[in-house]
């Protein structure tokens, strides 16, 4: 894992990898002929409270996405993306669907893609409104997804969250990207648009809920496509 990590990003500490992968609770893995070929880590955080004026539980459980790399040579596969939607439907089964949100923080456009290419609801999404290809949300769930997503980053990064621009920025010594797609479609466009200082190490924080009913239908054909192999206690 730390070696497709190093493939891929530049900058930060040297025991960077593995202090973030210290601090999750699970990794969905992807393998090709016995091989890591990609990866996500992944961190429930319990208990986050937003206030009295957002309209969501008065807890809320987040599962927070650490770092997340498929090779090159295997993009083209949802593997990866099978596994997230297991792990999501094993939490549904655990927790209240309605309490289950999703925080994602995203180094690179192909990052927040997964937002407008799986899911209904979330944020931040386009103005124009194209990425919205099966649902368009009211605009007061739109702002308590935006209020919520202000909650948690502000939590979680206290230091490093700026609610003017929605970015992390940490400055010298953060890991980055070494290279990234520079697609023209419209999520990619708007990833950049949002966060210009990507390579750098800024981050785009996103936020939705993780109920199954959010899932597009892509989202739910991807799933069923894909037979995990589960090594959860």
């Amino acid at each position: 894992m730390e070696g497709l990590y190093r493939k891929y990003y530049a900058g930060g500490r040297e025991d960077d990898f593995a202090r973030d992968l210290d601090g999750k609770d699970w990794v969905i893995l992807l393998k090709c002929d016995g091989k890591v070929c990609g990866f996500s880590t992944q961190k429930l955080k319990n208990n986050f409270k937003c206030g009295q004026d957002v309209r969501a539980p008065g807890t809320m459980n987040v599962l927070f996405s650490g770092d997340t790399i498929v090779d090159e040579g295997m993009r083209n596969q949802s593997g990866l993306a099978g596994g997230f939607g297991h792990l999501m439907r094993w939490l549904n089964e655990r927790y209240e669907p309605d309490s289950l949100y999703w925080f994602l923080i995203s180094k690179g456009a192909r990052t927040y893609r997964f937002l407008p290419t799986f899911f209904k609801r979330y944020v931040p999404i386009s103005e124009t409104g194209l990425l919205r290809r099966e649902y368009t949300p009211r605009n007061d769930e739109t702002g308590d997804l935006q209020t919520q997503l202000r909650c948690v980053a502000s939590a979680l990064y206290p230091k490093e969250y700026c609610p003017e621009t929605g970015l992390l920025h940490f400055g010298e010594g953060k890991d980055h990207l070494i290279a990234d797609e520079l697609r023209e479609d419209e999520a990619s466009r708007y990833f950049r648009e949002r966060n210009p200082d990507w390579l750098k190490g800024d981050e785009l924080c996103c936020f939705a809920p993780l109920a199954m009913d959010n899932l597009n239908r892509l989202g739910e054909r991807v799933i069923k496509m894909v037979t995990p192999r589960w090594n959860v206690n």
